[in-house]
């Protein structure tokens, strides 16, 4: 078995970079952030099954996987190629992000 490519909707990138930005202007520990995303990406590559389901978004097959050091979820869909991470959202957050088939 080989590793799936990762590939970043433009949505999921600008909230990282939201996320990220936050993240070194508020907390000490800087580099966690990018240890705790580049993380999730190895087992999403790896083990993309690993995230739950996510139904509520209305997007066929969407899962999400929690980033427990940083509090977000990513949200991905993925098949016998890649993964495509299609958000990346502050799990505190009342709602889920909206997003597009």
């Amino acid at each position: 078995m080989s590793p799936r490519r990762v590939r970043f909707t433009a949505t999921a990138r600008r909230h990282i970079t939201l996320e990220r930005t936050w993240w070194l202007e508020n907390r000490i520990h800087t580099g966690l952030f990018t240890d705790e995303l580049e993380e999730a990406v190895r087992i999403l590559m790896w083990l993309p099954g690993a995230g739950t389901l996510y139904l509520q978004a209305g997007v066929d097959g969407l899962r999400r996987l929690y980033v427990p050091r940083v509090a977000c979820h990513i949200y991905y869909t993925f098949d016998t190629h890649e993964v495509i991470v299609r958000a990346f959202w502050g799990a505190r957050r009342r709602r889920g992000p909206r997003i597009s088939p």
